[in-house]
C-alpha cells in the first residue's frame, strides 16, 4: 500500500528546514514548492528527493542562502542573468515572472541565466507562463557534470540536458519534459542504490557495452547514459543535447571551458 502526504504539509516542511538551514523565506517557500510541483507532475527523481542534496549544498556553501541576481545585459527582450549560486528553484520562477513583464511590450523574450543552482524540475515552471497564455520553453546544463557520450565515443562530454515546453490551449495546456539522453542522472542514481535494473540498455559500460547495469555510470572509469536513440541513433539525442548546450552554457559564458567544480545549471 502506497503511503500518501498532504502536499501542503510537505511544502510546509521543505520550507521549515530550509529557513532553519538560513534560506530567506521567499526563497525557502519558492523552492519548496517548485520541488512539490515536480512530484505531483510525477517526476519523482527532480522533487523532495532533492531537498537532502540541496541542505547539504547549503551546509557547505555552495548554494547562496540570501541576496539578489545580476543583470549581465538587458536589451529590453534579451536578458542575461547572474544567478550568484542562488536557489535554481527560485532564479528560474523569478526570471520567467520578469519575462512576462515584457511580452506585451515584446512579444518573444529569451532569458539566460549563468552561475544558479540546480533548478529542479523543468515541468513545474511551465504553468507559470501557459496560465497566461504564453509559450515557453526551457533549457538547462550543468558544466561541472558530464555523463552522456557523444554518438559513437565512450568520454562523457554532457549532462542528460533536459528540454522542457508548455504551450497554452483554451483548456488543459500542454506541458512535456524530456531529456535529451534517454534517462537522467537521477533516475540512474536512484536505480542503483535500489538495486534494480533500468528498464532497458539504456547506458553502456566503460568498455562501451550497452548494460541496463546503473551501477556502470559509477565504476571508475564511469560508463555513460546513451543519448536518446541509444547505440544505433544516439546521434539524434546527442546533436539535441548539443543545442541546448550551446543555448545554456554559451550563451550564458558559464561553459566546461572553465572546468566549474560547484553543483548548478546554465
Amino acid at each position: 500500500m502506497d503511503t500518501r502526504y498532504d502536499c501542503t504539509q510537505l511544502i510546509s516542511f521543505a520550507t521549515k528546514l530550509m529557513l532553519e538551514a538560513g534560506m530567506e523565506a521567499e526563497k525557502a517557500i519558492d523552492v519548496a514548492n517548485i520541488l512539490i510541483e515536480g512530484d505531483l507532475m510525477g517526476h519523482t527523481t527532480h522533487g523532495l528527493q532533492m531537498l537532502i542534496p540541496y541542505l547539504k549544498s547549503m551546509e557547505s556553501g555552495e548554494m547562496a542562502l540570501s541576496g539578489n541576481y545580476s543583470v549581465i545585459k538587458d536589451t529590453g527582450n534579451n536578458i542575461v542573468l547572474e544567478g550568484h549560486f542562488l536557489p535554481g528553484p527560485w532564479l528560474v520562477k523569478t526570471a520567467i515572472e520578469k519575462a512576462a513583464t515584457r511580452m506585451q511590450e515584446h512579444g518573444v523574450v529569451t532569458m539566460a541565466i549563468t552561475h544558479s543552482h540546480h533548478i529542479a524540475c523543468l515541468q513545474a515552471y511551465l504553468p507559470l507562463a501557459t496560465s497566461q497564455g504564453w509559450m515557453i520553453t526551457l533549457m538547462s546544463s550543468d558544466p561541472s557534470v558530464a555523463t552522456v557520450a557523444p554518438f559513437g565515443g565512450k568520454t562523457p562530454l554532457l549532462t542528460p540536458n533536459p528540454i522542457a515546453v508548455g504551450i497554452p490551449t483554451s483548456g488543459t495546456p500542454i506541458l512535456f519534459d524530456f531529456c535529451t539522453s534517454i534517462t537522467s542522472n537521477g533516475q540512474c542514481m536512484r536505480s542503483h542504490k535500489q538495486g534494480n535494473p533500468l528498464p532497458g540498455e539504456w547506458i553502456q559500460n566503460a568498455d562501451g557495452q550497452a548494460t541496463s547495469d546503473p551501477g556502470a555510470l559509477f565504476t571508475s572509469p564511469p560508463g555513460t547514459i546513451y543519448p536518446v536513440g541509444g547505440a544505433s541513433y544516439g546521434h539524434k539525442g546527442f546533436a539535441l543535447g548539443l543545442w541546448v548546450e550551446m543555448m545554456t552554457a554559451a550563451l550564458t559564458g558559464h561553459g566546461r571551458s572553465e572546468s566549474p567544480k560547484k553543483w548548478g545549471a546554465s
